[in-house]
């Protein structure tokens, strides 16, 4: 007696976008920085840090330094009036990855 052949296409490529998300960005303030970028380019630290509620310096920082690591943003400093402004931007590929992720995610929501 033949098997059946199982089919590997009970998910779409749309829905495995997911897996292909680095687990460090399923972090609640990691997607709010790449959302703020992505929606409102370049942004300075202290702006961020006042549209994103309850994070402290330190908190921010930290996150951002993760998302440097994989590559999803970049800063860049410059001196205004003496003072340091640093201000942060996504990249293509986080730009790319979140909008992949945003997909998937949307796909589940609607239970497709």
């Amino acid at each position: 007696m033949l098997k059946e052949k199982r089919s590997n296409t009970l998910l779409t490529e749309d829905y495995l976008a997911l897996l292909n998300a680095p687990p460090k960005l399923f972090h609640p303030y990691r997607l709010l920085i790449v959302q703020t970028l992505k929606l409102h380019g370049s942004v300075e630290f202290r702006q961020l840090r006042h549209s994103i509620p309850e994070i402290t310096d330190g908190k921010l920082a930290s996150h951002l330094n993760v998302l440097e690591k994989l590559k999803y943003v970049r800063y860049h400093k410059e001196i205004i009036d003496r003072k340091l402004r640093t201000s942060y931007e996504i990249t293509e590929k986080g730009r790319a990855d979140f909008e992949k992720l945003l997909i998937s995610l949307k796909k589940m929501m609607k239970y497709e």
